[in-house]
């Protein structure tokens, strides 16, 4: 991610903030079994929906965001650019709805090795699932894929990470984003009709994933951690 990079369809980012529940529950996984002294990384940060939670409950959470256009959103006077502004390593690193927009993910996946600490580390990412569903949508916002799961766990595993868990996640939105695709060409997502999957279906799509997580889905949710190779004394 460089520093002339710009969102796409930005009137769609914003419009996800609306999507109270399917929010809240990727915060609470992005948080789980994170302590309040721990170091946190949002990598990609967009409009900010990630960072400002957990900069107002983790006080060593930062944000990189290459788009100069999202800083005004964040609760922060301090921004990243890139990679290479940062002299630090994190507990947590996390990325949602980001991957899909790199050209190169290999590249930026070895990179993020760099800033993880050895022990007590983890990197956790969200992005979209099954290249079957690609859309109007993707293609406007700047998507250049949707991954597999064994694509993702393979993006990681054979690069310095032990993938720790990798599931599919929103049972009945594929069912949703499968009609979208096909019945919406403008790639726009409707604000009411997003509310109204957040408040009455994605509860039961929720309740769904425990019994369709490693099969099918919206999304894919990983967790991975850097394979530390042990010295021989």
């Amino acid at each position: 991610m460089n520093n002339s990079f710009e969102y796409s369809g930005r009137d769609n980012l914003d419009i996800m903030s609306f999507a109270t529940k399917y929010n809240n529950t990727i915060f609470e996984w992005l948080s789980s079994d994170l302590l309040i002294e721990h170091s946190v990384l949002d990598f990609g940060a967009g409009q900010g929906e990630f960072f400002n939670r957990f900069k107002a409950n983790y006080q060593k959470t930062f944000a990189l965001e290459p788009d100069s256009s999202m800083h005004s959103y964040y609760k922060t006077n301090k921004v990243y650019d890139s990679l290479t502004d940062i002299n630090e390593k994190f507990n947590l690193i996390y990325s949602v709805n980001v991957f899909e927009h790199l050209p190169d993910d290999k590249l930026i996946v070895n990179q993020l090795k760099n800033y993880l600490k050895s022990d007590n580390s983890i990197i956790k990412i969200f992005v979209p699932a099954r290249q079957e569903l690609y859309s109007s949508m993707d293609k406007k916002v700047g998507h250049y894929r949707r991954y597999s799961k064994k694509q993702l766990k393979e993006l990681f595993s054979t690069n310095g990470y032990k993938v720790h868990s990798c599931k599919y996640f929103d049972f009945l939105g594929y069912f949703a984003a499968f009609a979208y695709k096909f019945l919406n060409s403008s790639g726009d997502i409707d604000s009411k009709g997003l509310v109204f999957y957040d408040k009455y279906i994605f509860p039961i799509s929720l309740f769904l994933d425990k019994f369709f997580s490693h099969f099918i889905g919206k999304n894919l949710i990983l967790e991975a951690s850097l394979i530390v190779e042990k010295i021989d004394e």
